[in-house]
């Protein structure tokens, strides 16, 4: 037979062994950050995922659904694939760039599509003010169909610097600083 006193610590340890237990499974449970966004901007619908593959997988409305799970881990045989979309008609969208949280292509990204690619040399295709948590918050892209023109104000106003590649820093002009993007 046990002694009150032992009962009581019995008790004790099963309830803090429960309680552990539980936020164990808690923490299991809890939803993964959806920190890989698409925007479409034409008509300004966004969509967040918790994998940089789902983005992709939803953006190409299902065509390429083996992009890798981080969107750091993109490699130019994928670029090359997603700009393989500009030339698909139908459903799908174009592609047009995406950009990234930190430099190296790291942290959150948002990949920014519409109904057709960008006319290079053809002046801005498309503008659109960085919102969801990316505003002056962008440190590096990728061109997909299109040449990006990065702007430190809202509505392409203020400084700018555009960039026909793909850039793992923006430089200091404007790291941390975009306001608002153009596709030429």
């Amino acid at each position: 037979m046990l002694s009150r006193t032992s009962r009581i610590a019995l008790a004790c340890s099963t309830a803090l062994l429960s309680a552990a237990l539980g936020t164990a499974t808690a923490n299991a449970a809890a939803p993964q950050p959806a920190d890989n966004c698409v925007v479409n901007v034409e008509n300004g619908k966004s969509q967040c995922f918790t994998t940089f593959r789902q983005a992709i997988a939803a953006t190409t409305h299902g065509r390429i659904t083996d992009a890798p799970l981080s969107a750091k881990d993109l490699d130019q045989a994928l670029v090359e694939r997603l700009r393989g979309s500009v030339n698909t008609r139908g459903a799908q969208d174009v592609q047009l760039g995406i950009i990234y949280e930190h430099s190296n292509y790291g942290g959150t990204s948002v990949t920014y599509s519409a109904g057709s690619g960008c006319q290079s040399g053809n002046g801005r295709d498309y503008t659109t003010d960085i919102s969801g948590g990316m505003n002056n918050a962008t440190s590096s892209l990728t061109t997909v169909s299109c040449w990006l023109e990065l702007w430190d104000s809202p509505g392409t106003g203020g400084t700018h610097q555009e960039y026909q590649q793909s850039t793992s820093y923006v430089g200091d002009a404007l790291n941390d600083r975009a306001s608002s993007i153009a596709f030429l």
